[in-house]
């Protein structure tokens, strides 16, 4: 059977890459396998058979942001954490990235939980781990590594804006369920646009006022009901526009008969002169799609 020299041009491709592709597969392998060999040694021997698996030169950056260098220094280091401890701590991890730098240098990354209990109190701790490896006699020593706690992020001041914006909501909140109409626009911009579960827009403070003065008439001999609030979410466009979305469910009797109504609200908020209002709202009644079934169901 003859081969085209096409066919002969992809079947050496391909056996070049396939060593290659196995040898990547070996590597995770082998370091999944290296991660729970060096935990067991904790787990069964302690600090001094961890050290076995560290190089004599090794440093340490701690969750706490500390260089630690040298294996002697480590292990004063990890023994006075263990005086600390009431237990053994418990850790569950997970090989995250694997790269060969060179044949006898590889570095590895895995995220970690730990479970510490420390004066009668747990404390429970996720990092993102990593370890510069170094190859010894066939041996992977761990020649440095660092864990690095996993916190939230915040800009600067966004917490304040979070509070106040939800202390805005409660004010909004509280002037409706008080049939308020001045109390409850002011929680609103001047130029305010509201579009109603209809799907009228009322442009203006003055307007929407006016509409809800004559709506809280209407509501006046209504009971407020049960008000459930769900889902809410807030996300900062800038620091001066964020975009505020939350769930409105409302359980009233009227004439002896149950009745829930639940409404999807997203609010455009602005800081207007160091304050945060509401500048644009849409209410949409929350109603499953003919033919379709409702989420959740």
């Amino acid at each position: 059977m003859k081969m085209s020299f096409f066919s002969f041009i992809i079947l050496f491709v391909s056996s070049l890459f396939a060593p290659i592709a196995q040898a990547q597969t070996d590597n995770q392998a082998t370091f999944e396998a290296y991660l729970k060999t060096v935990y067991d040694a904790y787990e069964t021997g302690g600090y001094d058979k961890l050290m076995q698996h560290y190089a004599p030169t090794a440093s340490e950056i701690g969750p706490d942001g500390r260089l630690i260098s040298g294996l002697s220094t480590l292990k004063a280091a990890w023994d006075e954490m263990d005086k600390m401890l009431d237990a053994k701590p418990k850790f569950t991890y997970q090989l995250t990235s694997w790269r060969l730098v060179t044949p006898d240098v590889a570095l590895i990354t895995w995220d970690t939980e730990d479970e510490f209990q420390i004066q009668g109190q747990k404390i429970v701790g996720k990092h993102t781990a990593s370890a510069l490896l170094r190859k010894e006699k066939g041996k992977w020593l761990i020649e440095h590594d660092q864990l690095t706690p996993k916190m939230e992020f915040q800009i600067p001041g966004q917490q304040a804006d979070l509070n106040a914006i939800k202390a805005l909501g409660n004010e909004a909140y509280a002037a409706f369920g008080a049939r308020d109409a001045a109390r409850f626009a002011a929680c609103y911009t001047e130029d305010v646009k509201f579009v109603d579960p209809f799907g009228n827009i009322i442009k203006g403070r003055a307007a929407f006022e006016q509409a809800h003065a004559e709506l809280f008439k209407t509501m006046a001999n209504l009971p407020e009901g049960k008000v459930e609030i769900a889902g809410m979410d807030i996300h900062f466009v800038n620091p001066d526009v964020a975009i505020c979305q939350w769930t409105h469910k409302q359980t009233m009797t009227i004439n002896g008969k149950a009745m829930t109504e639940e409404t999807s609200l997203m609010n455009t908020c602005l800081r207007v002169d160091g304050k945060w209002l509401v500048a644009a709202m849409s209410l949409t009644p929350v109603r499953p799609i003919p033919g379709m079934a409702a989420p959740g169901h």
